[in-house]
C-alpha cells in the first residue's frame, strides 16, 4: 500500500486520477461557461486541445488555471506587484500561512508567483464546506486542493485535525512540496488578519510533544495579500451587519457565489508580499521559547508580519478618514477615491435594505482597519 493512501480522503488527486477528472470537467456546462468568459473562440480552442494532454495536477494549472488568473488580473485589477520574492526563493518547501481577504483567489495568486518564478505550486487548503458538487470537487482535487473538515461531532474534528497536520507534515518532508493554508478559519470580513492560534496548534499536532521542532519542520512562511479593492466588500459587510441582528445562515451557494464575485468584480491594484519565515524568528529567540509559549509567540509573530508587510492603498487612507471624520490623511486620496467608496455604500445599502449608520460604519472599518493596526503597533 502506497503510504498517501492512507489519505485518499482528503488528499490532492495523483496524477494517474488527473487526465479522468480533467475530461469530466470539460464537458460540464459551468466549465465551459468559465472558458467562454474568459478566452476568445480561438484561445478557447487551443485551451481545450491542450487540456487532453495533460497528466498532473502542475500541468493542469499551468495549462488552465494560469492564463486564466492572467486573463482575470488582465480584465479587473489595475496592476499585480509582488514583494520580497527572495524570502519566497530561499525557504524551499513552506507551508504559506496567509491573510485571507478571498475564496479562490488568495491562493491563486500566489500559483501565479511560483510558476512565474519557475517553481513548483503549492497544495492548498480545500473546505469541505465548498465541496457542494462532483464538479466542484473535481476542479479542487485536480488543482492539488486537499479536504480540510468543517464539520463534526468534537471527537471527529480531532481526528481529522491530527489527520490534517501529519498530511501537511507528509506534504513538505516526504511530496516536497508547499502547502497553503489560511491564518483562521473562514476569510477576514472586518479589516482585522488575526491569526488564530489553534490553526498553529493544528499544524504542530504531528509532534505535539516538540512544537518547536515541529515549526521548525513545516518551515512557516507568512504570505500577506493586499486589495486595494476587495471584490467582496459588500457581501462580506451584508453578512457581519446581518450577523448582528439575527442568526445569520448562508444560502447554500453563497460561498460558491463569493467565489465567482471575487473572480468577476473590479479590484482595482494587489500586492502580495512574502513576508520573514517563522524559522528566522525562533532561530533569532530561542532562547526565549519554550513549549508553554511557542504557539503564543509565533501567532503574535505572524499578525506582526501581517501588518507590517499589509499594503496600504488610497482606499485605506480615505475609509479612516471617514470613519474617524478627519483628514489627517487627505493627501494620501483623491476625489476619485471618494466618489468610489460613496458608490460602494450605496450599492450597499440596496444590497442590505437598510440605510444606517452601522452599516456604513461596518463597511469602512474593513478597509480603514489596517491602517489601524499599523498605527497601534507604531508600523507606519
Amino acid at each position: 500500500m502506497k503510504s498517501q493512501d492512507i489519505y485518499n480522503d482528503i488528499r490532492p488527486y495523483n496524477p494517474e486520477e488527473v487526465p479522468a477528472a480533467v475530461e469530466r470537467m470539460v464537458q460540464n456546462p459551468q466549465f465551459q461557461l468559465a472558458v467562454d468568459y474568459l478566452f476568445n473562440k480561438m484561445e478557447s480552442q487551443q485551451i481545450y486541445r491542450d487540456l487532453k494532454k495533460v497528466k498532473s495536477g502542475f500541468e493542469f494549472q499551468k495549462t488552465f488555471m494560469y492564463p486564466s488568473l492572467t486573463k482575470v488580473l488582465k480584465q479587473t485589477c489595475d496592476g499585480f506587484n509582488t514583494q520580497n520574492l527572495d524570502n519566497l526563493r530561499n525557504n524551499g518547501p513552506s507551508v504559506f500561512i496567509a491573510n485571507h481577504r478571498d475564496i479562490l483567489l488568495d491562493s491563486a495568486l500566489l500559483l501565479k508567483v511560483l510558476v512565474d518564478q519557475n517553481m513548483d505550486t503549492s497544495e492548498i487548503t480545500f473546505g469541505s464546506n465548498l465541496m457542494v458538487s462532483d464538479f466542484i470537487i473535481d476542479f479542487g482535487k485536480v488543482n492539488r486542493m486537499f479536504k480540510v473538515y468543517r464539520e463534526g461531532s468534537l471527537r471527529d474534528m480531532l481526528a481529522h485535525s491530527k489527520k490534517l497536520s501529519n498530511y501537511i507534515h507528509y506534504t513538505i518532508r516526504d511530496k516536497k512540496l508547499s502547502a497553503w493554508i489560511a491564518q483562521r478559519k473562514g476569510r477576514t470580513k472586518d479589516g482585522l488578519d488575526k491569526t488564530d492560534t489553534v490553526v498553529l496548534k493544528m499544524l504542530t499536532t504531528f509532534n505535539r510533544k516538540n512544537p518547536i521542532d515541529a515549526y521548525k519542520a513545516i518551515n512557516i512562511m507568512p504570505v500577506v495579500i493586499s486589495y486595494e479593492w476587495e471584490p467582496c466588500d459588500l457581501q462580506k459587510t451584508r453578512e457581519l451587519y446581518l450577523s448582528e441582528k439575527q442568526n445569520y445562515r448562508k444560502e447554500p451557494n453563497e460561498d460558491i457565489d463569493s467565489v465567482l464575485k471575487g473572480i468577476i468584480n473590479y479590484k482595482g491594484r494587489i500586492n502580495l508580499t512574502f513576508a520573514k519565515p517563522v524559522n528566522a524568528f525562533i532561530a533569532e529567540n530561542i532562547s526565549k521559547l519554550n513549549t508553554k509559549n511557542i504557539h503564543q509567540k509565533v501567532t503574535e509573530f505572524i499578525d506582526e508580519q501581517v501588518y507590517r508587510n499589509y499594503h496600504l492603498y488610497p482606499s485605506n487612507y480615505l475609509a479612516y478618514d471617514m470613519l474617524n471624520e478627519t483628514d489627517i490623511y487627505k493627501n494620501l486620496y483623491s476625489s476619485g477615491t471618494k466618489e468610489i467608496i460613496d458608490g460602494k455604500l450605496e450599492d450597499l445599502y440596496t444590497l442590505v435594505g437598510e440605510e444606517t449608520e452601522a452599516i456604513k460604519k461596518k463597511f469602512l472599518r474593513l478597509y480603514a482597519n489596517p491602517l489601524l493596526q499599523k498605527i497601534k503597533m507604531d508600523l507606519l
